[in-house]
């Protein structure tokens, strides 16, 4: 665990750095050039930027154990993470079509394109080494912060390549009003990226259902019920971002004893673990056959 925490701080200060320097670059690239498009991939960066801060703080928020004001300790502000990165992914994206719209009414001028397509496309190139790496530790080691990070990232490297190649077939064909109108389109995308993000973290929030989960639990503990003669009730799972909490009601023999219903309860929440294949928190609640639902 302590080897996956560091390496999970390790890719979010790593993520940190790089967004600084990309963050310069491209607007460096956008003073040059005075392009829409490349504005637009600038300001996702900045937005990128807090995001990631915020991200980086929950991480380490999250990891921590829990304590008496969090006894369910405090994994849920990946969810916050993730929708506060969203939220900030389509402010940009609003300012983005607002910008590109006043360009295509009040006109285009385009200066050394050259220099701010080679300066974007070796950001781009960047980016996605480092998205890569990102959604690859995220789902890796099973934490939403860095792979939702990862995911941002990756929306800016196909930003950072659709700019350069619509700057490409402007300067070619001499159509600069298509620098605004490729801007107003990334725009939209970023949207509906940052939508999914928002969705993400609603769900988790709420407490959602996970059919696939839900589906896993379901099969296991049917067919144990199968194989040691007892049922079960009122299953019910949700997670927290870093950690699935699993519990139901296990219905046993009313001559069982307490050691043996134990020892039964113990093999059933292994089996659960191993089904989730996560950092899995199981309660079962033990009932006899003659006084179900726990009522005496």
């Amino acid at each position: 665990m302590i080897n996956e925490q560091a390496i999970n701080r390790r890719a979010m200060n790593l993520s940190l750095a790089t967004g600084v320097l990309m963050l310069v670059a491209k607007w460096i690239a956008y003073l040059m050039t005075g392009s829409s498009v490349i504005f637009s991939d600038a300001a996702e960066s900045v937005v990128h930027i807090v995001a990631v801060w915020f991200a980086w703080y929950a991480l380490r928020v999250g990891t921590k154990p829990p304590d008496e004001d969090h006894p369910y300790g405090h994994d849920k502000v990946s969810f916050m993470s993730a929708g506060v990165e969203g939220g900030l992914i389509c402010i940009a994206a609003i300012v983005i079509i607002v910008s590109a719209t006043e360009k295509l009414v009040t006109g285009v001028s385009l200066q050394k394109l050259d220099i701010g397509m080679s300066i974007t496309a070796g950001a781009a190139l960047i980016n996605l080494a480092l998205g890569w790496y990102l959604i690859g530790v995220g789902k890796k080691n099973k934490v939403l912060i860095v792979e939702a990070n990862g995911r941002h990232v990756m929306t800016d490297v196909w930003t950072s390549a659709g700019a350069v190649a619509g700057l490409f077939i402007a300067q070619w064909s001499g159509m600069l009003w298509l620098d605004p109108v490729i801007a107003i389109v990334f725009g939209a995308n970023i949207i509906y990226e940052g939508g999914k993000l928002m969705s993400i973290s609603i769900k988790g929030l709420m407490d959602s259902s996970d059919p696939e989960l839900q589906q896993r639990v379901q099969l296991v503990l049917t067919d144990f019920c199968l194989d040691h003669n007892c049922s079960y009730h009122r299953l019910r799972l949700r997670s927290s971002g870093n950690m699935v909490h699993v519990d139901y009601h296990l219905i046993l023999p009313d001559d069982m004893t307490m050691h043996d219903a134990h020892s039964l309860a113990t093999s059933c929440e292994e089996l659960v673990r191993a089904a989730i294949d996560h950092n899995t928190e199981v309660f079962t609640h033990l009932e006899s056959v003659s006084q179900p639902d726990g009522h005496v």
